[in-house]
């Protein structure tokens, strides 16, 4: 782990200095799971892939400025999201999206032909309906799969924070499901 900080340090560097080169190698790690995010966020690869595009593009423009107060993932995840949010704005304004491919407030979207098992729904009906403090930071944890430190980062708050939010998402949303007596269920998978 150490040594790819290392690497990933010395890119930097590099790229800071004049090298484009090594633009490329290292967003290399990054790419797929930036992707994947514009995509939840969209729900179309076309479009994921023109915001992904834009956004690292952003960032190589301001990479100068990035400062090292957050891993280089997070600061590249908040300039994707950003894109992403920007293009469904812009997309909006203009009347060509479709409201069901994303749902406000990083609630968890769902693309259109994807079929979801009845558990499925019930789960994200229940997470969608979460305050956004404790629904942002479950998503960032189990749907985007980032660490502590990585999830701090984006929300701007400390790993403990977020531990304490996270707990209380999971108790939250235990406690809805118990309240429509389906607890017996799904305690056991949360």
């Amino acid at each position: 782990m150490e040594n790819t900080r290392e690497i990933e340090a010395g890119l930097l560097r590099r790229v800071q200095s004049g090298d484009t080169s090594a633009y490329f190698t290292l967003l290399a790690p990054h790419r797929e799971r930036l992707y994947r995010k514009a995509l939840s966020i969209l729900g179309n690869s076309d479009d994921a892939e023109d915001a992904l595009q834009e956004a690292l593009l952003t960032a190589f423009r301001s990479i100068a400025s990035f400062r090292g107060e957050s891993s280089l993932y997070t600061w590249l995840y908040r300039i994707v999201v950003n894109k992403c949010y920007d293009m469904h704005r812009a997309r909006k304004d203009t009347g060509t999206i479709d409201e069901g491919i994303l749902i406000a407030d990083d609630r968890i979207s769902i693309e259109k032909n994807l079929e979801l098992s009845e558990d499925s729904s019930y789960l994200i009906e229940k997470i969608n309906g979460l305050e956004k403090k404790y629904r942002t930071i479950l998503l960032l944890r189990y749907y985007d799969q980032l660490s502590y430190q990585e999830i701090a980062g984006i929300v701007k708050t400390n790993a403990g924070t977020v531990k304490s939010r996270l707990f209380k998402a999971r108790e939250l949303l235990k406690r809805s499901i118990m309240m429509d007596g389906k607890g017996d269920y799904f305690a056991e998978r949360l």
